[in-house]
């Protein structure tokens, strides 16, 4: 039997048009940092270039991955879910910046570092996905529980698009675990991609007017 060129190729497609927009999110986002110079548009911006750089690796692992030997396809694994630790790391900077001074986030700061490097430890020794979820999953609720504070406490701007997309995201993370899929061509994975790309435009809404702790 002839070897297939690309596998799953809709997971393939599905996983690149989210990198594709990712990537254009955080230079949009990128943009405004360099315009209004706020702490919370750099982080965002950041965040948004690993998940971009997590779903191309996807795509490259989808599609060509079974062609690879096996160190290689353990290296995109374990790239992958490094880009995934570091996005969580920005989230919670962006976070932090939102609704602490800059002199607290400072000290912060070092709460998230030994964040990231405990899981980076943890996820090297042990690549498996419930590592991620179980240093991924914290982070996101805390950003979100940040936010949902801030939007209550003060209606900032921003935040409400920002609990939208984390709570699509989380949706999206449901679908893909349960192994629910639509057709043989359009699986759980491809279903995830295509729920995150709304979540990405919402936390994008969000991140492009969210503001540093007491700006106006």
């Amino acid at each position: 039997m002839e070897k297939q060129l690309i596998y799953e190729p809709m997971t393939v497609i599905t996983d690149l048009i989210l990198a594709g927009i990712t990537a254009w999110f955080a230079y949009e986002i990128n943009s405004w940092y360099w315009e209004r110079l706020m702490n919370v548009h750099w982080h965002f911006s950041r965040a948004f270039w690993m998940l971009a750089l997590g779903a191309l690796l996807g795509a490259i692992s989808h599609g060509i991955g079974p062609h690879l030997d096996a160190g290689i396809k353990d290296l995109l694994w374990r790239l992958t879910t490094i880009s995934i630790g570091l996005a969580s790391f920005f989230l919670l900077m962006a976070a932090f910046h939102h609704v602490f001074e800059f002199s607290t986030v400072e000290l912060l700061r070092w709460i998230a570092v030994i964040f990231l490097v405990i899981y980076l430890i943890t996820i090297w020794r042990d690549p498996r996905f419930i590592n991620v979820i179980r240093f991924y999953a914290p982070a996101m609720v805390f950003v979100l529980l940040v936010m949902v504070y801030s939007y209550f406490a003060s209606s900032a701007a921003g935040t409400g698009w920002l609990i939208a997309g984390i709570l699509v995201s989380f949706l999206a993370a449901g679908v893909q675990m349960s192994g629910f899929s639509l057709h043989k061509h359009f699986n759980y994975n491809d279903i995830y991609h295509v729920i995150q790309m709304a979540g990405m435009y919402l936390l994008y809404r969000g991140a492009i007017v969210l503001k540093d702790c007491n700006v106006n």
